[in-house]
């Protein structure tokens, strides 16, 4: 068998030997052939994304990420399908429904896939349309920036201030030269006052008249006109004073405004940079935004990039497609009867194992109760031993209690006894002389002491020995 149709099978996941007949293998190597297929459409597709992902790089470094990304791209795709192949080519009949299951995963997988891969292939189809839509994208971008940054630093409102001030500072100078006409009258009036009395002088004349005199017959007209000119000097103060001050104070503003819009213009121009260098770098031809965007706002745009998404869809299901059109392979049921027949061998190995387990379970369990048994009848007998024992003890406490009290009736007994002779012996020593009067009345002094002395320790000789017994005889 040729080294090329070993290498096809051994994509499928099996392995030749080399009495391995050829017609167990004839749909096995047009099931390789599509993987082989699947994965260098996969390694051009990776390939292209890596090229576009390092294109800011030197072209060396832009060429070896091509090459990384084109390796991973068609490993991913050899490892999924060649594990799905063997792994639906070797089910048994009761488990082929697992192959609609890795269907849908692999579909899953090459949708996701293909959407990332499609990002990079598409500016090869798509170049001019996706380089006018990327610089329309980023003159959008900049004007809403711009518009953003200005809200932002507030510079419409701090150029809007700056123009209020420019204003109130051209009406306080045009107010301040050209005076209304209440001024321009009270000016006029005193003006005219010094006209005509500067007019008597001159034309007042005598030849018994000093010049002092003439001014002193004149002194009043001269007074009216300082009034006058102080009423106007006054009226001009009030007028400009305030003027003058709001001047001063909107050009000492405009300066701190002028300064802030600077400022702001100037912070707006650094932002609006970094935007611009930002679109510049990442709005390109290969960005998802740009795709996304021109596939949005153009129907044709759209519509090839279904068409490639299908296509390639179709391209890397094509070994799935031809392994549930070609079915199980020979080699591959061979594979899955022998797996069956272990599986088969493993289930009646753990089916004996565990009815041993049971039996050991059930062996141990009527040994503990047994166990259980013999515990008990030994805790019976114990509670017997100790109720006979109890009972024994109560029967002799009680014979030690009656044996206490018949020896406490005789002690009273013996008693009365020694006092009745002693009462007795007393009178006969009375009625036939006086000579033991003194020891009768030591022994009738000592009668409480009978029961005191010689008594108790018989009696405590009788409560010491518990086998101790009498016969009371009545006398």
């Amino acid at each position: 068998m040729s080294s090329i149709r070993q290498l096809l099978v051994f994509l499928t996941g099996h392995r030749l030997t080399s009495n391995t007949p050829a017609g167990e293998v004839g749909s096995l190597t047009k099931i390789g052939a599509a993987i082989a297929f699947a994965s260098i459409l996969a390694a051009i597709q990776f390939g292209i994304a890596g090229w576009f992902l390092a294109i800011n790089l030197f072209w060396p470094l832009q060429l070896m990420m091509a090459l990384v990304c084109a390796s991973i791209g068609a490993l991913i795709v050899l490892v999924l399908d060649r594990n799905f192949i063997y792994l639906a080519d070797t089910r048994y009949e009761s488990e082929k429904n697992i192959a609609y299951i890795y269907l849908g995963i692999r579909i899953f997988l090459i949708t996701v896939i293909g959407s990332l891969s499609s990002q990079f292939t598409m500016p090869l189809l798509l170049k001019s349309e996706l380089a006018i839509h990327a610089q329309d994208l980023k003159d959008g971008r900049y004007t809403q920036a711009k518009e953003r940054y200005h809200d932002k630093y507030d510079v419409p409102e701090k150029v809007k201030g700056v123009e209020q001030l420019d204003g109130q500072i051209a009406r306080l100078k045009k107010e301040l030269q050209v005076m209304p006409a209440d001024l321009v009258r009270k000016r006029n009036a005193y003006d005219q006052c010094f006209a005509t009395y500067r007019q008597k002088l001159r034309t007042t004349f005598a030849p018994d008249l000093d010049e002092s005199e003439i001014v002193n017959l004149y002194a009043k007209d001269k007074r009216e006109c300082e009034r006058l000119e102080s009423i106007f000097r006054e009226s001009y103060r009030t007028y400009t004073e305030p003027r003058e001050a709001e001047l001063a104070k909107a050009s000492e503003g405009i300066v701190t405004a002028k300064l802030a819009v600077e400022g702001a213009k100037q912070a707006v121009a650094t932002d609006l940079a970094k935007t611009s260098a930002n679109n510049e770098a990442y709005i390109n031809v290969a960005s998802s935004d740009v795709l996304w965007s021109l596939i949005q706002h153009h129907p044709g745009a759209l519509m090839k990039y279904v068409l490639l998404s299908l296509l390639q869809l179709c391209l890397e299901l094509m070994p799935i497609l031809l392994k549930i059109q070609a079915g199980q392979s020979q080699m591959g049921h061979r594979i899955a009867l022998a797996a069956y027949e272990r599986k088969t061998a493993n289930l009646a190995h753990m089916n004996l194992s565990a009815g041993a387990r049971i039996e050991s379970d059930l062996a141990l369990q009527r040994n503990r109760h047994e166990q259980a048994m013999i515990a008990r009848q030994q805790h019976s007998l114990q509670q017997d031993f100790d109720l006979r024992m109890a009972s024994e003890k109560i029967a002799k406490d009680l014979a030690n209690e009656q044996l206490r009290q018949e020896l406490v009736q005789l002690k009273r007994q013996n008693t009365a006894t020694a006092w009745l002779q002693d009462k007795v012996s007393y009178t006969f020593k009375q009625a036939f002389g006086g000579n033991g009067s003194q020891g009768s009345n030591s022994n009738y002094g000592n009668f409480g002491n009978y029961g005191n002395s010689a008594k108790p320790v018989e009696q405590n000789s009788f409560a010491s020995n518990p086998n101790y017994s009498y016969t009371r005889t009545s006398s």
